[in-house]
């Protein structure tokens, strides 16, 4: 034990220095080692049998043992053919009706542990093969420890880069988000969960880990989807001025969102209208028209065609400049007064173009991203990014408001004011983005909304703002705006579809052999964006919905399963 100790402390020494100092910065120890248990200060056991008997429990086949708890984030369904003509062919043709799936005794998903108090469980884990392996423990006293019953040289040099580890504190969520990144796809479908003991820091870890993933699934896009987007595109580039050389100007903004808190939230933007740039964003337009408000810019970048009828009663009367992506039907350009447009990232022509960053999934996302160009000063109201159960989810005099609005159920976060807000995983996909842009950029954001809290922002009530030359400082806006003339190239992706499918006819044996083959696609996948984004970003969507819904798939049954999916030929028989 000693040996494997002083081995451990050598490893981090070398590789991982600030694990090293965290060991060796102990002082006080709480926890003694002795006939083969751990004892607290007040002499009682930490393990019920011991540290042997007890591991060996936690470690046996944790695909089906209770200690363990297993997550399935996507089951395979059959998908509507006429819209999703290509990608839906696809996954229907492989789409089962079992149930039941079958695991490899030697693989394990992705698997998350919650604390290792000795870890001497994960040594004997060590005989499977992991898809990835994250391992937090809050208290630095248990990891020093585990450095007597776990060769960490041993499993980083097993495992590499699918190999996490995070000591002491509270655990960070880009840390969480570049593991299930790392491997986006075979992560995606089952993760095992084990928790060594209970903590708050835990309780935190767990929640963060089950929204990241839960986000991680939203803002794929389809080929079809990108394809309307094209088409909308095309017609649209060249026709209006485009966002282009965006400036910072020291005044406020204020992003509008439709959020049921719009409600509360119309008194602080009637009292500082005069006071700071204003930009509504979807169906935000129609509660601040009838309150008598007219926001001075407003954001939609859906390629929906219900957006027509979304707008039709209040675009062609609004006097503030309307702001919309490449990809949004050209007629609703054609009922604003004031067109303007904008690129919105991960979008298949963006290549040579000014591309809105921090753009996506939602609109929010595209009005927060337009205000980080101009401003450090950013007051958020109706952004809500979250519901109260059984509520409107959306503010009166809305499109939503002869719509169903209401859910039951969702996943449950920490609110601006209060501690009964949820959430879904587009909208917490849509709060990540917002506040990775908020550490980014560096800003200074107050969050009116009565919603979800955004990290990095500023819960505030009410606040009366100094008066402002709007006029003025619109006009310096309008300058970041130019007409130009932009050739257009239609991504090729023929080679990247044959590479696929080779891929996909290699023979398998086991399931680790297949997450090898859809790890290696991904990989394919992310160095061809460095070839070519606009190919990549016009399939990416879809072929990370195949592969997902393959990968599950081929778990079904007794053993894994690669088909030839010569249906990726469909593909380029939809770029006419």
């Amino acid at each position: 034990m000693q040996k494997l100790f002083e081995k451990n402390l050598n490893f981090f020494k070398t590789y991982l220095p600030d694990y090293f100092k965290l060991v060796t910065s102990i002082k006080e120890r709480n926890y003694i080692i002795k006939n083969d248990n751990l004892y607290d200060r007040q002499g009682n056991k930490i393990y019920p049998n011991s540290i042997t008997q007890d591991s060996k429990t936690i470690a046996k086949n944790p695909v089906r043992n209770p200690l363990w708890k297993r997550h399935f984030f996507i089951k395979p369904q059959k998908w509507d053919e006429k819209e999703f003509y290509a990608t839906g062919k696809i996954i229907n043709s492989f789409i089962t009706d079992k149930d039941t799936y079958y695991f490899d005794e030697s693989f394990l998903p992705t698997t998350v542990i919650f604390g290792l108090i000795t870890g001497k469980f994960l040594e004997e884990l060590k005989k499977y093969t992991f898809q990835s392996l994250f391992v937090y423990e809050p208290n630095p006293e248990f990891f020093a420890i585990s450095l007597y019953f776990i060769d960490y040289e041993e499993i980083y040099k097993k495992y590499d880069k699918r190999f996490f580890l995070w000591v002491g504190g509270r655990i960070d969520y880009f840390a969480i988000e570049k593991f299930f990144f790392e491997r986006v796809v075979s992560s995606s479908f089952v993760n095992l969960f084990y928790e060594a003991y209970s903590h708050p820091l835990i309780d935190d870890a767990k929640e963060k880990f089950l929204n990241i993933q839960a986000s991680k699934l939203r803002g794929w896009g389809t080929f079809e989807d990108e394809i309307k987007g094209i088409k909308n595109h095309l017609k649209n580039i060249n026709k209006y001025p485009l966002l282009n050389a965006p400036k910072k100007i020291n005044v406020p903004f204020c992003i509008v969102a439709n959020g049921k808190s719009l409600e509360k939230n119309m008194e602080f933007i009637k009292q500082n209208q005069d006071s700071m740039i204003i930009v509504s964003v979807g169906t935000a337009i129609k509660p601040l028209l009838r309150a008598g408000i007219e926001s001075d810019f407003h954001f939609e970048q859906e390629r929906i065609p219900i957006l027509i009828d979304a707008l039709k009663d209040v675009l062609p009367n609004y006097k503030g400049y309307f702001v919309g992506a490449s990809v949004v039907n050209p007629k609703v350009f054609e009922m604003a007064k004031n067109p303007l447009m904008y690129i919105r990232e991960a979008f298949s022509l963006e290549k040579g173009l000014p591309v809105l960053k921090g753009a996506s999934p939602i609109v929010g996302n595209a009005g927060f991203a337009f205000c980080t160009n101009f401003t450090k000063e950013i007051y958020l109201c109706g952004m809500d990014l979250g519901f109260r159960l059984n509520e409107k989810k959306h503010a009166k005099g809305s499109f939503y408001d002869e719509r169903d609005d209401v859910q039951t159920s969702g996943i449950k976060v920490k609110g601006n004011f209060s501690d009964d807000i949820y959430t879904d995983s587009l909208l917490l996909s849509s709060k990540r983005n917002i506040e990775r842009m908020i550490k980014i950029h560096n800003l200074k954001v107050y969050n009116l909304s009565d919603g979800a809290f955004i990290e990095g922002s500023i819960p505030l009530k009410e606040k009366k703002l100094p008066k402002i030359n709007k006029q003025k400082y619109i006009k310096e806006i309008l300058s970041a705006f130019s007409k130009e003339k932009f050739q257009t190239q239609i991504p090729q992706i023929s080679n990247l579809l044959k590479a696929i499918q080779k891929a996909l006819q290699m023979q398998v044996k086991n399931q680790k052999e297949l997450t090898g083959i859809i790890d290696f696609i991904e990989d394919m996948l992310k160095e061809y964006s460095k070839i070519d984004k606009n190919a990549y970003n016009l399939l990416r969507g879809s072929v990370f919905h195949i592969l997902i819904n393959f990968y599950a798939e081929s778990f079904k049954g007794t053993k894994p399963k690669v088909k030839n999916l010569l249906l990726f030929d469909s593909f380029l028989k939809k770029l006419q």
